[in-house]
């Protein structure tokens, strides 16, 4: 069985799981793993036959063109999408003992298996939000395989019934008071080094426009830039684009970094430096989303070390989109503005990213209650 060959599937009800083998491109199929799912298979009726495997594994990867996972893939609407999924699908691969998920027999799934899935990934702690993301990748497996004809309407009927975990997690990560984040901006200027302001422009965009990582490191000059407007566009996930304008004082900053450091030459607004330059080195790739984690956690570290009052101070770069959403809330601005300025799809998103002082929404409910009591 090669690459270049198409792979012929026997039906449902009469395969076997192949033994592994080393194939053509050298890469081995992980052993089966006995622990994880029960040594059977699953007839048309859902019912367990144990004298067969649960799920095909080849011995070779299986042409990708022919694979409903990997059609799956293609069709996120970004490479950091198609990522996650894509590591979803392999976790799940190696659970059916094969080495990634080109090796499985996607159309094999049936219920019981998706659902003997789930139950481990409880019974070993995963939360609600990251089984749902599992059932997610799955289901959309099967939905290209019915598709692509190799699944029965019936039995991709079933899988997409399967309802999801209910979720009702606390909000993740935090919302820091803007003081934080402008301390953050005061260490990263004054640290000595050559990428100092190009430090602090960053932490400013990420603090005072809400933006996030991928969002940050996207954009270029002069493509995005609307110098009359003092306008940026952000290309947000997928191919979602909005134009933020920015404050005056956010503004100054960006230019004065141009015109002493970066200059107007065309790529990416925030590059890399690198042997000692004093000016970045401009391409078109500019920083990656590991080196901003790298910057903001040493800019952190200065400050829980230099300023007693961030000891212990923990901020990411998304907790800086949620402290702007916060900070715009208190300030007036409704759900739906923020909506449009984070970039979000769905209002529901756009809450959980405001964190409001529920203490405050206590004390006005007594003083309210108090002035009641006494007009009797």
């Amino acid at each position: 069985m090669s690459k270049d060959k198409p792979v012929k599937h026997e039906g449902p009800g009469t395969a076997v799981q192949l033994p592994p083998s080393k194939p053509a491109d050298g890469r081995l199929p992980a052993k089966p793993s006995r622990s994880f799912l029960p040594d059977a298979h699953l007839n048309r009726d859902d019912s367990i036959d144990a004298t067969k495997p649960v799920v095909r594994i080849t011995n070779h990867p299986i042409p990708r063109l022919e694979n409903p996972a990997h059609i799956h893939l293609q069709s996120q609407g970004s490479p950091s999408g198609a990522r996650s999924k894509m590591y979803l699908l392999n976790n799940v691969a190696r659970y059916f003992g094969a080495h990634d998920y080109e090796y499985v027999v996607w159309h094999d799934l049936k219920v019981p298996a998706i659902k003997f899935v789930l139950g481990r990934l409880r019974d070993e702690g995963y939360k609600p939000s990251t089984r749902n993301a599992y059932l997610s990748a799955l289901k959309g497996t099967a939905k290209e395989s019915w598709g692509m004809e190799i699944m029965t309407p019936d039995a991709y009927e079933r899988i997409r019934a399967i309802k999801p975990a209910k979720n009702h997690p606390e909000p993740a990560g935090r919302a820091q008071n803007l003081s934080v984040i402008k301390s953050l901006v005061t260490t990263a200027r004054t640290d000595g080094t050559l990428t100092a302001n190009r430090n602090a422009l960053m932490i400013l965009f990420l603090g005072f426009l809400g933006i996030r990582r991928e969002e940050l490191i996207s954009i270029h000059i002069p493509r995005d830039f609307d110098f009359a407007e003092k306008k940026i566009k952000i290309h947000g996930k997928g191919t979602k684009k909005r134009n933020l304008r920015l404050p005056d004082p956010l503004w100054e900053e960006l230019i004065q970094y141009l015109d002493a450091e970066r200059g107007y030459s065309p790529g990416a607004l925030f590059c890399r430096y690198g042997n000692n330059r004093a000016t970045p080195r401009i391409n078109d790739v500019g920083l990656n989303v590991t080196a901003v984690n790298y910057i903001l956690n040493k800019v952190r570290e200065r400050c829980n070390t230099t300023i007693a009052d961030l000891i212990g101070i923990e901020v990411t770069p998304h907790d800086m989109r949620r402290s702007f959403a916060t900070t715009m809330h208190e300030h007036g601005m409704s759900i739906r503005e923020l909506q449009v300025l984070l970039g979000h799809s769905n209002s529901s998103t756009t809450e959980t990213y405001v964190r409001d002082d529920k203490e405050a929404y206590l004390q006005k409910a007594a003083s309210v209650g108090e002035s009641l009591f006494q007009d009797k």
